[in-house]
């Protein structure tokens, strides 16, 4: 090895002692000595575009990625670099050094010899000896250790979100593993590096691996960070289930059951199944509806380990006898305790206030609106003074209020309000951010929702994520004097038993109790004997076709699940504009003893001016029995509805009309049970007292 290389030997082994050095550009001829001329022996892995060598140094190890000629574009090599060289977290591989060498070389072509240009570009990270997370997935997987990767993962993609880094390629391939677990995200080959103040980059290249790239990119759409949320969904989806493919929930859990230990099983199962409720928003095909961040994503997990510590702090770790919900009401529970059962949804109501009973059926609607935080407020004067800011929640004769924050420009509430939109009489949500002055308030901007624009969330503690929204003056303008006013970050979203799923919200129909008032106050719990309870799950459909083009599959299709005058829709189809949508949806029907209505699903398509046109359907006699169990899938042939023709065929008939299906499971339970609708929860609560 020559003094060159020996001396970049030296400062490689520096960089790698000091965790806080930049990287180096380092000699060809140092990685060939560490590689042993890049021996096959010392060959970790191999890929379209390079191959990954193990280089040993002293006592310690590095990895050394060699990019292949048909990768040797110096415009994709420099933005590589750029990445790398920003990249400093603890779930990013360490950056080391790079290489890029040219030498001019006497070559033989076409019987001819000539001097050429032989160009080397080679880069040098920390040795990860784990390897990629693709390998774990497919072994025996522990459900510490699988949330801890999701977390990671999280944490890395919003460090590279933060500092303007757009992955491109994030997969389990991509995500390599230490030997204590941590994830670390690698292969920066296709990222792209936002400008300031930018939000995408347009670009017609369509790049990235199959099955993890986001729909939106087939269309030529530009590149953002959502792109890579997409991606990060697909990846928790397969570190829940080990594949790709979509699964209802409550399998999912299932398929987890015997891996859990039993005395963690209730915190674990609602780990399981908020990280499930994470991936689905991820995979959303439209990219508005998925999360705004990885941040977001972050803050859910830190909610429900909050309340998971309140949970084990009360139940686990007590010196007195843990007493589990029900126990003073003379209930004997059967299975896991309701508020287990429910997460978030059992966390302590706010001592002033009501306490609401979770045996409602008839659902509630609610306006919810979700405070988080706002940026870049403008100052008051010329002085520079910075606002004492607040925010107004107001829809019609309601009016809730944040707390004001005292010289900020960029203050965070994290607040949230509802609103029953029973007896609603306007058509207006308006967001206000105020001043606190001295004599009076001082308007500073505004965002205004239409109530029919508005979205609906399913289950109710299913949270829309937040986005930035412009705000404007009085005028509707956003900018003041050249200035821009400012953003504020919101969700506002339709729901139900808002006072259930989010008791920590204010609410505006709830009446003020002393301390003392509500200590004879109590949540009930009623069980409704001589009820028969159907579960209907809807999971996919097979071989659609469209109403308006017969030759083509149905560009949105939802399923309408119909059982007396009770009526269930799903969302809409994934992926859209397959003759295959899945569901994977869940639906609990309530009906007195004996069941005369059949169960009717009727699967339709979303076509323009709003309607619904049926494209087949399938009746399905209950029967009239005891069915404690839950039964397999089937699939159901469905007929075509003709219009003005509302008879449909019978799945007890002989012959079906149709080759289009639909996969349902279908379960009866008639017992003694308590029943929490927004939630679709069921329990074994036997009476063991009357009320």
């Amino acid at each position: 090895m020559d003094h060159k290389a020996t001396a970049a030997r030296n400062v490689l082994a520096q960089i790698l002692a000091d965790e806080t050095a930049e990287p180096k550009a380092l000699p060809l001829s140092l990685l060939e000595g560490i590689t042993k001329n890049f021996s096959d022996e010392l060959e970790i892995g191999r890929g379209g575009f390079a191959v990954v060598y193990k280089g040993e140094l002293d006592d310690k190890e590095v990895a050394v990625k060699r990019l292949s000629k048909a990768y040797m574009h110096e415009t994709e090599f420099d933005r590589e670099i750029e990445c790398l060289m920003r990249a400093k977290h603890k779930n990013v591989v360490r950056f080391l050094g790079y290489c890029d060498d040219r030498q001019r070389n006497m070559e033989r072509y076409d019987e001819k010899l000539i001097m050429a240009d032989v160009n080397q570009r080679l880069f040098c990270f920390e040795y990860i000896p784990k390897g990629s997370l693709d390998k774990y997935i497919n072994g025996h997987r522990e459900w510490e250790t699988c949330y801890k990767i999701i977390k990671g993962i999280c944490e890395g993609l919003q460090y590279l979100h933060d500092n303007r880094i757009i992955h491109l390629d994030l997969k389990p391939a991509n995500i390599l593993l230490t030997n204590d677990m941590v994830p670390k995200i690698t292969d920066f080959g296709l990222s792209r590096r936002l400008d300031e103040n930018q939000s995408q980059v347009l670009t017609k290249n369509i790049s990235g691996t199959m099955g993890y790239l986001a729909p939106e990119r087939y269309e030529g759409s530009g590149i953002t960070r959502r792109g890579d949320l997409y991606s990060l969904g697909i990846i928790i989806m397969e570190i829940l289930t080990g594949q790709r493919g979509h699964q209802a929930t409550e399998d999912v859990v299932e398929s987890w059951s015997d891996r859990l230990e039993r005395s963690k099983q209730d915190t674990l199962y609602e780990q399981i199944r908020v990280c499930h409720e994470i991936a689905l928003n991820c995979i959303q095909f439209n990219p508005k509806d998925r999360p705004a961040s990885a941040q977001d994503i972050i803050d859910r997990l830190h909610e429900i380990e909050s309340i998971q510590g309140l949970f084990d702090e009360i139940f686990y770790f007590s010196p007195e006898s843990a007493q589990l919900p029900g126990s003073a009401y003379g209930l004997v529970e059967t299975k896991q305790p309701l508020s287990t059962k429910l997460g978030p949804l059992a966390a302590p109501m706010v001592a002033t206030k009501m306490s609401s009973a979770y045996d409602m059926v008839e659902p509630i609607s609610y306006v919810c609106v979700s405070v988080v935080k706002a940026r870049d407020l403008p100052t008051m004067d010329i002085t520079g003074t910075l606002l004492d800011p607040y925010v107004e929640v107001k829809l019609g004769d309601f009016n809730g209020v944040t707390r004001h924050l005292e010289k900020i420009a960029n203050p965070v509430w994290r607040q949230m309000f509802a609103f029953p939109t029973t007896h609603l009489q306007c058509n207006q949500l308006q967001v206000i951010v105020k001043h606190k002055g001295m004599l009076h308030d001082d308007l500073v901007g505004h965002v205004v929702f239409n109530m029919s624009d508005i979205p609906s969330r399913l289950p109710p503690d299913n949270r829309l994520a937040p986005e930035w929204y412009h705000l404007s003056d009085a005028h509707g303008e956003r900018f003041r004097h050249g200035h821009s006013l400012g953003e504020i970050m919101l969700a506002v979203w339709l729901g139900t038993h808002a006072d259930e799923a989010f008791p920590e919200a204010w609410h505006s129909d709830v009446h003020t109790l002393s301390r003392k008032g509500l200590t004879n106050t109590r949540t009930k719990v009623y069980y409704c004997p001589k009820l028969i309870y159907l579960k209907v799950a809807v999971i996919a459909a097979q071989d659609l076709i469209g109403t308006t083009e017969k030759d083509r599959p149905p560009a949105q299709a939802i399923a309408e699940i119909q059982m007396g005058r009770q009526i269930r829709r799903t969302r809409l189809g994934l992926p859209q504009g397959s003759a295959n949508p899945t569901w994977n949806e869940e639906f609990l029907f309530v009906a007195s003893e004996p069941s005369e209505d059949p169960l009717v699903v009727t699967v339709e398509e979303k076509v323009d001016g709003g309607r619904d046109e049926p494209i087949g359907r399938v009746i399905i006699p209950v029967p009239h029995k005891d069915v404690a169990k839950s039964l397999p899938s089937k699939w159901f042939s469905l007929s075509h509805v003709m219009l003005g023709d509302e008879a449909a065929v019978d799945v007890t008939a002989s012959t079906t009309l149709a080759c289009s299906k639909i996969q349902l499971r279908v379960c009866l339970e008639t017992a003694y049970h308590v029943t929490y609708e927004p939630a679709q929860y069921i329990s074994d609560l036997q009476p063991a007292a009357a009320f």
